[in-house]
């Protein structure tokens, strides 16, 4: 039976019938009925085998899990112990199972890669005052570290190394803990445990990582289950990771017009350690715009400064995030730097003023005011912009790189679809007379 289970499942993708990975939850903490080893998951899918599918509790908290790939939309299963030592018996009726004939057990229907809910035993709900968190990491993107891949910080998961992350098959990583009702926790993913917290994920200048805390990302306030299928270092919520990083070329330029006998600099975390004055950049031509270019991967977030002066002594800019200057920064803590996230492709930076975002023509930028709306921030699909001032408009968007996306003139309101850009930060404009306003806002 087993030879032929196998069999069929190696067949069914090929006569069209996709496959779905789907996470099982399952609380042993108020069974005390017998002693068992094992929790095993059977169901019309493995024939009702026994053994087949074992569930696993690698954190010891009698909280059992396992992810099988599934090809059918819907299944009947239930938990058993120890094979068919033990089995549950469940309530014909009850909103989790389907009952045919003498026979009552679980039902779930899917569509696509699916964590279940997590239930206690015989029941269809969780534990009394409980929700459970799943966590599902993609590291298809990444060399795992052999220490392994770890959920940390936040105040509640700890360091790098206290909570490890299980492989679960496709390069995913998985953790499931019970946290009481009304559990808040910011986050993050760590490859390896070290203590420096160097090998965390980068979210920084992303929807999901918030500057305030270390660019983590969070829970929120739960009422009921946390599930979160994502990609190292990327927001996404389906499990999926962008393609691997190709190196690009960056020119990176800057305009020292209003300081003619400086020479320009350029410096960041992960461009020299921010160590000043930075790399030399030139100015060939005598226009008084410097440029260097560097290769970097594509996809990664810098952030960086100029500075300007001589190699023996030199001053870096101060961008104030309270101006225009946060068209083009982030701002964590005390620091506000630029900000860029490499695009697939070469890359020519528009040109910069020194300690300004944009041309040194820049003139009339200010925060967005009382004259204006734009919501929702954050966005999904639509961008709806209001003018309360009766005059023609004009509202434009800027990626992070400073690249012009879209551009449209408008009276009282327009309505911008943003459904098909990538996610990530923008910065909206809009111009109304010899005035405009900006704000930043973000696709997720």
């Amino acid at each position: 039976m087993k030879k032929i289970y196998a069999l069929l499942m190696l067949c069914l993708p090929m006569l069209g019938f996709a496959q779905k990975d789907v996470t099982f939850i399952v609380d042993m903490r108020d069974y005390s009925a017998t002693s068992y080893t094992t929790v095993n998951l059977n169901g019309d899918f493995n024939g009702w085998c026994g053994s087949c599918n074992p569930m696993s509790d690698p954190e010891g908290d009698s909280i059992w899990t396992v992810t099988l790939p599934l090809t059918a939309d819907s299944i009947e299963y239930k938990f058993t112990l120890d094979g068919w030592t033990g089995q549950e018996n469940l309530t014909s009726g009850s909103a989790c199972t389907k009952t045919t004939g003498i026979y009552t057990n679980r039902f779930a229907a899917f569509t696509g890669d699916t964590i279940l809910p997590g239930v206690a035993w015989e029941s269809c709900d969780a534990k009394a005052g409980q929700v459970y968190l799943t966590m599902q990491v993609n590291m298809s993107n990444q060399t795992v570290d052999p220490t392994g891949v770890f959920l940390a910080g936040g105040g509640n998961f700890g360091n790098p190394g206290d909570n490890e992350m299980y492989p679960i098959g496709d390069s995913v990583y998985s953790i499931t803990l019970a946290k009481d009702t009304g559990f808040f926790s910011f986050f993050t993913f760590t490859n390896g445990a070290c203590p420096s917290w160097g090998c965390k994920e980068q979210l920084a200048g992303k929807p999901c990582g918030d500057p305030n805390n270390y660019n983590d990302r969070q829970t929120g306030t739960l009422t009921s289950d946390f599930h979160l299928r994502t990609c190292f270092g990327e927001c996404s919520v389906d499990g999926t990771c962008p393609a691997p990083p190709v190196p690009v070329n960056v020119t990176f330029r800057v305009d020292l017009s209003g300081h003619p006998n400086d020479s320009a600099y350029l410096r960041g975390g992960t461009i020299n350690g921010w160590a000043a004055p930075g790399l030399p950049m030139s100015d060939d031509d005598g226009d008084n715009v410097w440029e260097l270019t560097l290769s970097r991967m594509s996809g990664e977030t810098m952030e960086y400064k100029y500075n300007k002066g001589s190699s023996a002594g030199s001053t870096e800019e101060s961008l104030d995030p309270a101006t225009n200057d946060s068209t083009c920064t982030l701002t964590s803590g005390p620091y506000t730097n630029r900000l860029l996230m490499t695009s697939t492709s070469d890359t020519i930076l528009d040109v910069n003023c020194w300690e300004e975002c944009g041309p040194c023509t820049n003139i009339g930028v200010e925060e967005l005011g009382e004259s204006f709306s734009i919501k929702p921030n954050p966005a999904s699909d639509i961008l709806i912009v209001q003018n309360t001032t009766g005059l023609p408009s004009v509202v434009t968007m800027f990626n992070i790189t400073g690249s012009k996306v879209l551009e449209e003139s408008f009276e009282t309101e327009t309505r911008l679809d943003v459904a098909s850009m990538p996610r990530g930060m923008y910065i909206v404009r809009v111009q109304n007379g010899s005035s405009e306003s900006v704000v930043r806002i973000a696709l997720n």
